[in-house]
């Protein structure tokens, strides 16, 4: 029992740490302050714990603290803290997306039928894992929104996209086709491509998300 909780407590932890970075780039978004500058100063004291804002998938820390909160609610407690993070980390997809399509319509793109691509599919960077991806919540909410979404990854198993997600990948996105691209994993390919390359897939004045940070400040449209 004490190994299991073990497990539980430590990914349950770090879903926690996620959820604080996420919520706080939502409010430093709103007072225009760039969250990875603000997290680069305070990682200058020593003990400032380095956790970054994104989705948080995959089998482990998107799915462990469900175990915990489930068992709590069974022996009659009534978790509060844990089922907040929750909320908070499973809300990202959703909220990733409507920044996208605020900046699209900013720049002055029709959201109805514009062309979006999501680059990175896995639940994590240099990794074939699909299970509980959260960019499923971003194609999913733009979508939504009426866009055409391409999806394309370089790790991913087309097959596996298709089977689980309905996703058909696309492998050679277009030159200059996008209204909105969205760098949503980090895939040592993709973060080796330059802000130019990446908007080699945008029309003029198209918006580029780079979703966790990985180009220098200032060189991509958003990040959160």
């Amino acid at each position: 029992k004490v190994a299991e909780a073990a497990k539980v407590i430590e990914n349950t932890q770090r879903d926690l740490n996620i959820a604080l970075m996420n919520e706080l780039a939502m409010i430093f978004a709103k007072l225009g302050i760039d969250t990875h500058e603000v997290l680069a100063a305070a990682g200058t004291k020593w003990n400032f714990l380095p956790f970054k804002p994104g989705l948080v998938g995959g089998h482990c820390i998107g799915v462990d603290p469900y175990y915990l909160t489930h068992k709590a609610q069974a022996i009659g407690y009534h978790p509060e803290i844990i089922l907040a993070g929750r909320r908070t980390n499973d809300g990202m997809g959703p909220y990733v997306a409507s920044e996208l399509v605020k900046a699209m319509i900013k720049a002055g793109h029709t959201i109805a039928n514009a062309r979006v691509l999501v680059m990175g599919f896995t639940f994590k960077e240099n990794c074939p894992d699909l299970r509980n991806t959260r960019v499923i919540d971003v194609v999913r909410e733009l979508q939504d929104f009426g866009c055409q979404v391409d999806v394309t990854d370089c790790w991913a198993d087309s097959a596996e996209a298709e089977h689980e997600y309905g996703i058909s990948l696309t492998e050679k996105p277009e030159q200059g086709s996008y209204s909105g691209v969205i760098v949503a994993v980090p895939h040592k390919e993709y973060a080796a491509m330059s802000a130019g390359d990446l908007r080699g897939y945008l029309k003029a004045d198209g918006v580029l998300f780079d979703l966790k940070g990985v180009l220098p400040l200032g060189e991509a449209d958003l990040r959160l």
